[in-house]
């Protein structure tokens, strides 16, 4: 593959020495159990993680850092490059695991092979999916005794990072974020692109020798300094984890919401003795899903934190709108409001019915005793 009709002043320096990192990340159960996970992995490099300290980092607060283990050295050839590195896991509280390829690439590598490289990482060949499957069914057996309600959701984020530390001339960074021919290679595209493009991506920097690019399906970070290179890493998993999660909830609502309203014509056929509550299963079917899903959302809101007007909380907020992470939690919430106003509906309409044979057995215990003092007389 090759870049054709790009139209630039200039050509691009190679990347004389950068990282490709794939991720594949999963929901498997309700909640992790970290220091049973770190007990059942065994492994030396199995450790809690917390954000590395650079650039004014104490700015991330994060409730409880995820174990991350290095699992096994995996080569690959991709686009005909043989590509070597580690396969490792970051295991979440939340539920989740991210699976990460992280690939060195051979130097020095163009702007057009990079882009044939992401543009792969979309559509991951057979044998690539099939080793992240079975590092997957390792460590689901592995994590047995720590998750809690384990599960495995159909839903699967893919991502991609490339983290460039060298490039092989010298070049203004802040250039290459306005240059169509890097939009193409983030975006894993052939063609080049057009100016209006440039708005599908995110740009930030802090210092004049770095640069950040986000994208739906991928980042660039452009980034000599490791310890923040690691930082911006940390984040935009995080986020995607938080994509992931809002997805999988968000599923689940969609499959109970048809359920439990097909339930209400049965509840309301349903022969229930006087007095006793009508929708009394169904009521406690909703009460109980909008207080898990309540609870997880806000934990996942919990989990994270960046705080003041920094670096870091920009990239974050940037990479959440990016994956359109609040579009997400909007459609969760909305469900979430739906399910509480059934919860009201029902719940007012067995009240009602409650109150009414209430009322009928007054009468009616009235009636019987006006009949027993006619009787007496």
């Amino acid at each position: 593959m090759a870049f054709t009709n790009c139209l630039v002043d200039a050509p691009l320096p190679d990347i004389q020495l950068g990282t490709l990192t794939l991720y594949q990340l999963y929901d498997i159960s309700n909640e992790i159990d970290l220091d049973k996970a770190q007990t059942c992995l065994a492994k030396p490099t199995a450790r809690h993680t917390p954000p590395v300290r650079v650039r004014q980092s104490e700015s991330i607060q994060i409730a409880q850092p995820p174990v991350r283990v290095n699992l096994d050295t995996v080569t690959f050839v991709l686009d005909g490059f043989s590509l070597t590195g580690t396969l490792r896991a970051s295991i979440y509280d939340l539920g989740a695991v991210a699976l990460a390829m992280e690939l060195s690439l051979p130097q020095p590598v163009g702007w057009s092979k990079v882009a044939d490289l992401l543009q792969i990482a979309q559509e991951l060949p057979e044998l690539m999916q099939n080793r992240f499957q079975k590092a997957l069914e390792e460590l689901e057996r592995l994590l047995q005794p720590a998750l809690a309600q384990p599960h495995r959701a159909a839903i699967v984020e893919d991502y991609s990072i490339l983290v460039v530390k060298h490039l092989v001339d010298n070049i203004a960074v802040a250039t290459l974020a306005e240059h169509p021919l890097v939009w193409a290679a983030l975006l894993g595209e052939q063609r080049s692109l057009s100016q209006s493009a440039s708005s599908l991506i995110s740009s930030m920097s802090y210092y004049p020798d770095d640069l950040a690019l986000l994208s739906w399906n991928g980042a660039l970070l452009i980034e000599p300094d490791p310890l923040a290179a690691a930082t911006a890493v940390d984040l935009i998993e995080f986020a995607n984890v938080e994509l992931l999660l809002m997805r999988s909830y968000d599923a689940d609502l969609d499959a109970e919401l048809p359920r439990m309203y097909r339930q209400i014509p049965r509840e309301q056929r349903r022969f229930t003795l006087p007095l006793l509550r009508r929708y009394s299963r169904l009521l406690h079917d909703v009460q109980r899903l909008v207080a898990e899903i309540t609870e997880v959302t806000e934990r996942v809101d919990n989990a994270l934190k960046v705080t003041d007007d920094v670096y870091w909380n920009r990239l974050y907020s940037a990479m959440l709108s990016v994956l359109r992470v609040e579009v997400w939690r909007a459609g969760v919430e909305h469900k979430l409001a739906l399910l509480r106003q059934t919860y009201s509906m029902l719940h007012d309409e067995a009240d009602t019915e409650r109150a009414t044979a209430m009322e009928g057995t007054i009468v009616l215990l009235i009636l019987f005793e006006l009949v027993m003092a006619l009787f007496r007389h």
